[in-house]
């Protein structure tokens, strides 16, 4: 199959090699691929996109649980969680940034203290100036000349060193410092500032080969990466109106149906959501490998159909049982590294007293 032709540690090197967008049926489809292997589908809402930033109203309080409900966006109704001391009443208005959709079974989900992400830096407010980040002095100083430009509390991210050009960094510093001054000054309306669509979150999270082709069917799309192209070093971009993605989408459907998956490790995965926690058990269908050594040669398998099936919050792991703590911790740390590489962020907790691989994945 498509899905899991696959070999082992390339993930802990992974960049995009082809990237193809496109409007199919009123939906925006993303099919993201390493090295040809599809490793990534995303697809946004016509509606609001995920970060946008909103001036909401709260319409139910609760002190006890530092929580409310809120509405925005004509009708819109959402959950938010609030910071202790935070002073507000039923009422109030204050700017909430979007964080997930929601569902017909949920709702959805806001933050109170918005922020503004770019591929090399993150603007979290006006209320520090600083520059948080694990970098050499050399690119610290570099940013103590910006920060007295543009002031602000900025988070450098982890995927900038010496090697980034920093010309770019300096392009998307004005842009997030331009684009929160405008959501300052506007908080009177009722949407302040449209969030980042998932196709570009893909293209800002994750590392690109230097020939990437990134293809959409979409005019306006292929304007918005053009805007994006010299500040993200996004290489080749082609526009190709005749770009169809239908027999792509039938084979993701099909995969997202599929409960057993069979891989090329010797391994079968079972793969089924029980009281909205996701299982994938592991078993062993060859004689000629050890359990041991299977366990680990499954992980980039398990992690392929996470981020394929976009498994969203608790993730359990059953590995083929009765390994040794040092295994365990083998495990523990290649899942760490290969999460790296997600475009949402997900916690790798350990494993349970019943031998149960645990993770905690965020809504995309």
């Amino acid at each position: 199959m498509l899905f899991v032709s696959y070999f082992l540690n390339w993930i802990v090197i992974l960049k995009l090699s082809k990237v193809l967008i496109a409007v199919q049926d009123g939906k925006i489809y993303t099919f993201a691929f390493s090295l040809d292997k599809l490793m990534f589908v995303m697809h946004d809402s016509q509606q609001f996109t995920s970060e946008t930033i909103f001036r909401a109203r709260i319409d139910k309080l609760n002190q006890l649980n530092n929580s409310a409900f809120v509405s925005y966006a004509d009708g819109q109704t959402g959950f938010i969680n609030l910071e202790l001391g935070t002073k507000v009443q039923n009422g109030s208005i204050l700017p909430l940034q979007l964080v997930w959709h929601g569902d017909d079974h949920k709702q959805s989900k806001l933050r109170t203290n918005w922020q503004l992400v770019g591929k090399y830096v993150v603007y979290r407010g006006d209320k520090l100036n600083r520059v948080s980040a694990k970098i050499s002095n050399i690119v610290r100083d570099k940013f103590k000349v910006l920060l007295d430009k543009y002031p602000g509390d900025w988070v450098v991210r982890s995927s900038v060193n010496e090697s980034t050009n920093f010309d770019c960094i300096t392009s998307e510093m004005i842009q997030l410092y331009s684009q929160a001054q405008y959501i300052q000054t506007n908080a009177v309306h009722d949407m302040i500032y449209s969030g980042i669509p998932n196709y570009l979150k893909l293209l800002r999270n994750l590392a690109l080969d230097d020939d990437c082709e990134i293809i959409c069917n979409c005019s306006q799309i292929h304007q918005s990466l053009i805007a994006y192209q010299d500040m993200w070093q996004l290489d080749i971009l082609t526009f190709d109106p005749r770009l169809n993605v239908e027999n792509l989408i039938n084979d993701y459907q099909k995969l997202l149906t599929t409960v057993i998956v069979e891989t090329n490790s010797g391994a079968t995965l079972e793969i089924n959501r029980v009281s909205g926690i996701n299982v994938i058990d592991v078993n062993n269908r060859l004689q000629n490998i050890s359990n041991s050594k299977l366990n680990f040669l499954i992980l980039d398998e398990v992690y392929q159909q996470i981020c394929l099936r976009n498994l969203q919050g608790i993730i359990l792991i059953d590995l083929i049982k009765n390994m040794t703590q040092e295994q365990q911790d083998n495990v523990m740390d290649y899942l760490k590294k290969i999460f790296k590489f997600d475009v949402s962020n997900t916690k790798v907790l350990g494993f349970s007293h019943s031998g149960l691989c645990e993770l905690i994945r965020n809504k995309i």
